[in-house]
């Protein structure tokens, strides 16, 4: 609800991938704004239609110490070449990318791996680079392609890498990479990740997408949607918007509590409020709680130190 401006945008742009201008797309925004569920509903837009793409979506993860180098990439290549239709991507890998093909292992037979890896030996980051920017321009002249990656705030270094050569090569592609990251840590280990959006804003080899919260009228629609049959305050949305600020993530489970706590509640199918618009939440729930004390976690000792004296001060100070 509330990102219709926002799917319009991807749908643009996607067209201009369609066209051989490879795309290149942040989404970016707090954590809980959206991003995933923005994503799902283009993905589910495209698949739902008859567009003759492919899609293909890989995860970061946090990792303490030493992450595997291209690891979204690499999950994101190797569901895609499972898929019935992976065949072409796997013969495309295996002219013009061996080196990637090779590390997935799962697509290729014994004999295959066998005979991939006398071309692999002694194999630079350079040459992956290359290798795997020529196969996708070959592979998306059949049918363009919809590379998603995922909390790139906790990308290795060798994907931000990657990432920053497909944007910056000049040769025509039907390809549109979508990238995902929350803004507050995107500065964590450097700034790699921030440094790099801003350098391909400046060059104009990206397109950024910040979320903004969601107003009012968003929240009561979300309501509408999840209580179709209700009889509940018109002043309810107001409230709501109020204690989220917008957050979807919040609002979300805010409603949720308030359904465990019978503050909303069915009766013959007819969702109804039973509380006190004035506090319509016993205590703020506990998944919030945890997302919030892990932000906290992740703050220089100082900045935690004025943010113990904020709390006491109000909230605005």
């Amino acid at each position: 609800m509330g990102r219709e401006t926002e799917s319009q945008l991807l749908l643009n742009w996607l067209d201009k991938a369609r066209s051989g201008q490879r795309q290149v797309v942040f989404v970016t925004g707090e954590p809980g704004i959206g991003k995933t569920a923005l994503v799902d509903g283009f993905l589910s837009m495209m698949t739902s239609s008859s567009a003759d793409v492919w899609i293909a979506r890989g995860q970061c993860v946090e990792h303490y110490g030493a992450g595997e180098a291209y690891l979204p990439v690499l999950e994101a290549l190797g569901r895609l070449g499972r898929m019935p239709e992976g065949a072409a991507l796997k013969a495309a890998l295996y002219q013009q990318a061996p080196t990637w093909l090779i590390q997935l292992s799962g697509l290729l037979s014994q004999d295959e791996f066998i005979a991939l890896q006398p071309r692999v030996v002694g194999a630079l980051q350079e040459r992956m680079l290359r290798e795997l920017a020529q196969a996708l321009e070959i592979v998306t002249t059949e049918r363009p392609l919809i590379l998603v990656l995922e909390d790139l705030h906790w990308a290795d270094t060798s994907t931000l890498t990657l990432l920053s050569a497909l944007a910056r090569r000049r040769e025509p592609a039907r390809l549109m990479v979508i990238g995902t990251y929350r803004t507050s840590e995107a500065g964590r280990d450097g700034a790699s990740l921030r440094r790099l959006a801003q350098d391909l804003q400046v060059h104009q080899c990206c397109q950024e997408l910040v979320l903004p919260l969601l107003d009012e009228t968003a929240v009561a629609e979300y309501l509408e949607m999840r209580f179709p049959q209700s009889v509940l305050p018109p002043r309810l949305a107001r409230v709501l918007h109020q204690r989220s600020e917008g957050n979807p993530l919040f609002l979300v489970s805010i409603v949720h509590e308030m359904i465990a706590h019978g503050v909303l509640a069915a009766a013959g199918g007819v969702w109804t409020f039973a509380g006190n618009l004035d506090a319509p939440v016993p205590a703020t729930p506990e998944g919030i709680r945890q997302l919030v004390a892990t932000q906290r976690e992740r703050l220089q000792p100082t900045t935690r130190r004025v943010l113990e004296a904020a709390s006491v001060a109000g909230l605005e100070f």
